[in-house]
This record gives C-alpha cells, sequence and structure tokens, in this order.
C-alpha cells in the first residue's frame, strides 16, 4: 500500500533512515525528479528538482495496518501524512507507473511526462533556449513546431536534453 508523506526538506535522510529501522528496511519511497539548466552569470548551471516538492511516495505491505503507520508519525522529518491514500490506491499506483515509465536511466522525468495536449503556449526548462517563451504552431507525433522570437523550430519531442512545459 502506498501512502504519500510531507516531510522537512533538509531532513529527507533523517526521515528515510526512521522509517527503515520502523518498517525493516523493506520500504519503497519514490521521489519523482526533474533535470533542469539555468543561465546563471551566463553560464548554464544544471540543477534537480523534485516535482512534488516536500511530497514522497512511500510503499510498504504492512500499511494495511494503522497501527503501523502511527508508529512513523513521529519520525524525525516527518511533517505529516495525507489522508485518503487507502482509498485511491489505484490512483497513487497508476501516477508512480506512469512517472517511472516515463524516466530516463538516470532516474530523471523525460519530455513525455509532461504532456502539451491543445495548449497554445510554452517555456523552455532546460537545453540552450531555457526560460525563453514560445508560441506552439504544430504539434505532429513525433515533432513540435514552434515559434520563438519570429523563428520557426522544429524540435523533437523525445529529446532528452530539452524539457519544455505548457503554460
Amino acid at each position: 500500500m502506498w501512502i504519500v508523506a510531507k516531510y522537512k526538506i533538509n531532513e529527507f535522510y533523517n526521515l528515510k533512515d526512521s522509517f527503515s529501522k520502523i518498517l525493516d528496511g523493506k520500504a519503497e519511497f519514490y521521489n519523482p525528479k526533474i533535470k533542469y539548466q539555468k543561465y546563471i552569470n551566463n553560464k548554464l548551471k544544471i540543477y534537480s528538482k523534485n516535482i512534488l516538492d516536500n511530497y514522497l511516495f512511500c510503499r510498504h505491505d504492512e500499511f494495511v495496518d494503522k497501527k503501523k503507520i502511527s508508529l512513523l508519525k513521529n519520525s524525525r522529518g516527518l511533517i505529516y501524512f495525507l489522508q485518503g491514500c487507502e482509498s485511491n490506491q489505484k490512483n497513487l499506483n497508476n501516477f508512480v507507473e506512469f512517472c517511472k515509465s516515463n524516466e530516463d536511466s538516470a532516474g530523471f522525468l523525460k519530455q513525455s511526462f509532461f504532456s502539451v495536449a491543445k495548449k497554445t503556449k510554452g517555456q523552455f526548462i532546460s537545453g540552450p533556449f531555457t526560460q525563453m517563451f514560445f508560441d506552439i504552431l504544430e504539434d505532429k507525433e513525433k515533432k513540435l513546431k514552434v515559434l520563438l522570437n519570429n523563428i520557426n523550430v522544429t524540435i523533437s519531442k523525445n529529446s532528452s536534453n530539452l524539457l519544455y512545459s505548457s503554460i
């Protein structure tokens, strides 16, 4: 069973250790993240960001027992557990599987995770056009035709170095 926990940003590893001690090290943790680029002082820096900020998925078979969850409530680094996880197991499992199916070999989400369905504007998250806005002209199966500063550009949807999100 999956649960969703909100944790203190600087105490992620403390929380993981606390959970592992109580759950005999058999807990599965999942925190989807992206790799993005940003220009700082005319240099391109690479960063990593959790897309759920300070929320974390944790899976363990013993979470069916509410006593196990109540033992975890005093774990170091934990703020709280989201309520209603028991009734939303199918949705939680589907979301985690969708995220995992859209990861690259390093564990970062690929562009296929971000859908641009029926949107007209977007912003580049990484690549040479980082932080630039564009208009979507044409959305084909494997390519996207965009207008970037009055220049028509065709980009591949499968590019691992060029991430964009719709606005």
